[in-house]
């Protein structure tokens, strides 16, 4: 049973639309954050991130970034 993804200000149910962040700590999702929540300076932050890192899913279920090359 996989548990349901709900903002972590408003409680909105994610259902696959938007761009959602997600806050990790140690590889691991610790909470999420809908587009209508996302102050802008954690939006700059999730579009940085976006076009410097490529995200990797352990066999484990940790994610982590490594940096993108040219």
């Amino acid at each position: 049973m996989s548990k349901t993804i709900r903002c972590e200000r408003c409680n909105r149910r994610y259902r696959n639309q938007g761009d959602w962040n997600v806050e990790l700590k140690g590889g691991l999702p610790v909470f999420y954050l809908c587009p209508a929540c996302q102050t802008p300076e954690e939006n700059t932050q999730a579009v940085i991130h976006e076009a410097t890192l490529n995200y990797h899913h352990t066999a484990g279920g940790l994610i982590y970034g490594t940096p993108k090359v040219d």
